[in-house]
């Protein structure tokens, strides 16, 4: 009786255990919704060389398990299906494992921090009023649990829910509005997945592969390579510290015979801080790569508050972002559709760090197949988690609709600027998107306008609307020179286009100068004859004003001067102006400009004297001159202000203009 006990245990072991060698990603569960329209991966883990058996929808395909277990099949495209059908996948001598209710539309993965986390239950009354209205028969939503981690993963915590008055309620708010719009317009079945994290960063997002082609990001990516897991530097460098502890292991057991001191043991490589914020890896490697190679159409991104601060850093920082993606789930030019960040007050001393922020982000817009919907009417200053989520979702389907989807007569955004024209004493403002014209939310006149003359002083002007253009004009102001829209942190403009959809905040100076050209100083590297040791050495090529720390530069404490830090172009250049600036605090006083072909033999050309206490930017033009290196000599300073030592000069920025062409 025991002998039979014991063999029906050991038959149902094995059984089990030949049941369990089949498994498939949790990204296929029941309700799940797959990519219409190109082939779709199947993948997951088997017996090791065991064939593996896909059916689906008629169709089946084959492979077998590697070495490693792992197996993938593509699945021929099909068309767009909402009939419920199941996906069978066996493995040879075990039963199958069948997900079911299994439809075939659109699929979007959805992600950023907070403002994307948010989730419809939190959104305001209107917004909870739609969805609770009913079920969405043709959505359905996955939801990724949190996590992180420094290796990549083959799983995550997840399951596909069909969309109802009750599973939405703690879903993506703004993912959910965008596949409701996309039902609702398509008419098939739509898959959102959510990923997102509150208060995260844009880097540990990044799939590193995407670094590929930025080359303003090198030492970005060179640090990564070294600190990732899994990247080849990271990997070489392991293998030589496994051999280097090897030879220790000899060395040590020698000295504890000999009765002699053990030598240091070799220190492993380092790995990068693992978590959401600056200079940490570890939502992509948990959140995002176990989602890989699932089938998607594109993707949705609402992030950047964390960011604030970094000027135009975060376009290439975008550029990775999408290029990593992109490449990772094999769609080269699969849509990226951005939310731009909503008027905030951040608190003083912010300067322009949310407007440039707001640039950087349309900047994006040049990276092929993106779009970004402006959000500057519908946020709260009071509130960085403005509760209107619903017109956010439907601001991103717009993109959707007209540029991936090819719907005419959908306007994809509201008036985006395009150019300037300077006329006597007005300047006129071009924009995309106008058509078929613009007007203003409240029927006044475009607010928040302002043009500047030769001074650089930034005044209020008039604005009036001509067809798609604006006309700026200030009776003080003679003869213009520059103009900006929308640039405060909370700015809220009432300009836009008759779509009802806002416009963006421009200046038509910044990132790059018109008047004095490119600007060949951004992101290029500097070396300080009195180096920062408290992490104030950097921030100083950035293209950001910001004062902050990692923004805002700053020599050592070394009372001795004058100290100067020297910028190096990488090449000659015809240099024609040297525009810097310092911040609201410390105890710069002078700062003089030289260059220099070789970076041994500097010409002065010329210097400025700043307030104390005063933010403020300074230019220095001269005759064009060929250059290499730009160097800014701190020469005198003030008497210690407030809470740094006199001895740090402080800058927040330095550019070099070759002039315009």
């Amino acid at each position: 009786m025991l002998s039979n006990l014991r063999f029906i245990l050991l038959t149902t072991a094995l059984l089990t255990g030949a049941h369990a060698e089949i498994r498939l990603p949790k990204v296929f569960t029941d309700g799940e919704v797959l990519q219409r329209d190109r082939p779709v991966p199947v993948w997951g883990w088997a017996a090791p060389g065991k064939e593996v058996t896909v059916k689906f929808a008629g169709k089946q395909k084959t492979a077998t398990a590697a070495a490693d277990g792992r197996w993938r099949v593509d699945l021929e495209a099909m068309p767009a299906n909402a009939q419920g059908q199941n996906l069978e996948v066996s493995e040879a001598g075990a039963a199958p494992v069948t997900i079911k209710d299994v439809l075939i539309g659109e699929v979007w993965l959805a992600s950023g921090q907070s403002n994307m986390e948010f989730a419809v239950a939190q959104t305001r009354t209107v917004d909870q009023e739609i969805a609770k209205s009913g079920p969405v028969p043709l959505l359905r939503l996955f939801q990724v649990q949190r996590n992180t981690s420094a290796y990549r993963q083959d799983d995550l915590r997840g399951a596909w829910e069909a969309a109802t008055p009750e599973t939405c309620q703690r879903f993506s708010a703004v993912g959910y509005f965008f596949g409701r719009r996309l039902t609702e317009e398509l008419k098939v079945p739509v898959g959102i997945i959510h990923a997102s994290w509150g208060g995260s960063r844009i880097e540990p997002w990044f799939a590193d592969e995407g670094f590929e082609g930025v080359p303003e990001l090198e030492d970005m990516k060179n640090n990564r390579a070294a600190h990732t897991p899994g990247t080849p530097a990271f990997t070489d460098a392991l293998k030589k510290h496994v051999i280097a502890t090897r030879d220790w292991t000899n060395l040590a057991d020698a000295a504890l015979k000999d009765g002699k001191q053990v030598p240091e043991q070799p220190p492993i490589p380092q790995i990068l801080p693992v978590g959401t914020g600056a200079g940490n890896i570890g939502l992509y490697q948990a959140m995002i790569h176990p989602l890989v190679p699932y089938g998607l159409r594109g993707f949705l991104w609402y992030q950047g508050e964390s960011n604030v601060g970094e000027g135009m850093l975060y376009t290439q920082e975008m550029q990775v972002l999408i290029n990593g993606w992109r490449r990772q789930f094999g769609v080269p030019a699969g849509p990226f559709l951005y939310v731009q960040i909503a008027p905030y007050n951040y608190g003083q001393n912010k300067g322009d760090q949310v407007p440039e922020l707001w640039v950087a982000q349309q900047e994006a817009l040049k990276i092929p197949h993106t779009g970004m919907a402006v959000t500057n009417d519908i946020g709260n200053v009071a509130n960085i988690h403005p509760d209107d989520k619903s017109d956010v979702g439907y601001r991103l389907a717009r993109w959707a609709l007209a540029e991936t989807y090819g719907k005419t007569g959908v306007v994809a955004s509201g008036p985006l600027y395009n150019g300037y024209e300077i006329s006597g004493d007005s300047v006129k403002i071009k924009f995309k998107y106008s058509e078929p014209g613009l007007s203003t939310r409240d029927d006044k006149a475009p607010d928040s306008f302002e043009i500047a003359g030769a001074d650089g002083v930034f005044k209020p002007a008039l604005a009036g609307i001509s067809g798609g253009d604006v006309i700026l004009k200030n009776p003080g102001i003679p003869q213009p020179k520059s103009a900006r829209f929308a640039w405060s942190q909370v700015a809220e403009p009432n300009l836009r286009n008759n779509q009802g959809l806002p416009a963006g905040a421009f200046n038509t100076h910044w990132p790059e100068d018109p008047d004095l050209g490119k600007n060949v100083a951004l992101k290029r590297p500097f070396t300080s004859s009195n180096r920062n040791t408290h992490d104030w050495d950097s921030g100083l090529t950035d293209g950001s004003w910001a004062g902050g720390n990692g923004t805002c530069y700053a020599t050592g404490e070394d009372p001795r001067f004058p100290k100067n830090v020297t910028v190096d172009l990488g090449g000659s250049h015809p240099l024609q102006t040297v525009r810097f600036g310092v911040p609201g605090f410390g105890s710069t006083k002078t700062i003089a400009i030289s260059v220099s072909e070789d970076g041994k033999s500097f010409k002065d050309v010329g210097s400025h004297e700043f307030a104390a206490n005063t933010e403020a930017k300074a230019d220095v033009s001269f005759a064009k001159t060929p250059a290499r290196y730009v160097r800014a000599t701190f020469v005198d300073h003030y008497p210690q202000q407030y809470g740094y030592a006199e001895t740090f000069g402080f800058m927040t920025d330095l550019q070099a203009f070759e002039g315009a062409k």
